[in-house]
């Protein structure tokens, strides 16, 4: 009975990190480890009168106004093919198609910011947000660093990215995504997420 419970070990055996042979019952208390979080306040600045309703209308009549300059731009296409004249052709219609439809991108980007009821950096600790569904300019106010006790910025951290090689052998980054997060201005290994979604919907 007692050779069963024997462990045997034949040739060379290696044990990476915290190993344990036992027999029985055995019981770890292990401390707790507690992890620092940085805290941060969102102090309202300006609440717009753009409510999630009022974007919708605007990007609706951004989206209609762009076909007007599109179908001018579809007709001059048309003739410089038919009659060949390069200097028939005018670029104001091509300008105001570009802005308008970069309009209707920020619309609806900011209609889904106020029906997901989130927040996101913009710049210099400033925060859009889109609680009770309505855009509100926010100031965001950090405690110091709790590793070492530095400032801290809020902004969109890098999660995401592409490294590529130009022509000249140097490497040109390209973020591809970015996340709320409280970084330290002392160094940059100490920060912190941040949940867009944190605000809990009433």
């Amino acid at each position: 009975m007692g050779k069963n419970n024997k462990n045997s070990f034949n040739g060379k055996i290696n044990f990476n990190g915290t190993t344990q042979i036992i027999a029985g019952d055995v019981v770890n208390n292990m401390a707790t480890s507690h992890e620092n979080t940085a805290n941060y306040e969102a102090e309202p600045i300006w609440r717009s009168p753009f409510t999630m309703a009022v974007l919708s209308w605007i990007g609706l009549a951004l989206g209609i106004a762009g076909l007007l300059p599109l179908g001018k731009i579809v007709k001059r296409g048309i003739d410089l093919f038919s009659a060949g004249d390069m200097h028939s052709t005018s670029v104001i219609p091509l300008i105001a198609f570009g802005i308008l439809f970069v309009l209707c991108i920020i619309c609806w980007s900011m209609r889904r910011i106020t029906k997901n009821q989130t927040r996101h950096p913009l710049f210099f600790n400033f925060a859009i947000s889109g609680y009770d569904k309505r855009l509100t300019l926010e100031k965001i106010h950090i405690e110091k660093c709790p590793q070492c006790g530095g400032k801290m910025k809020y902004y969109g951290k890098a999660t995401e990215w592409i490294d590529r090689c130009d022509n000249n052998g140097r490497i040109k980054r390209e973020v591809t995504k970015r996340s709320p997060a409280l970084e330290c201005k002392r160094n940059a290994e100490h920060y912190y997420w941040v949940d867009p979604a944190e605000d809990k919907i009433k």
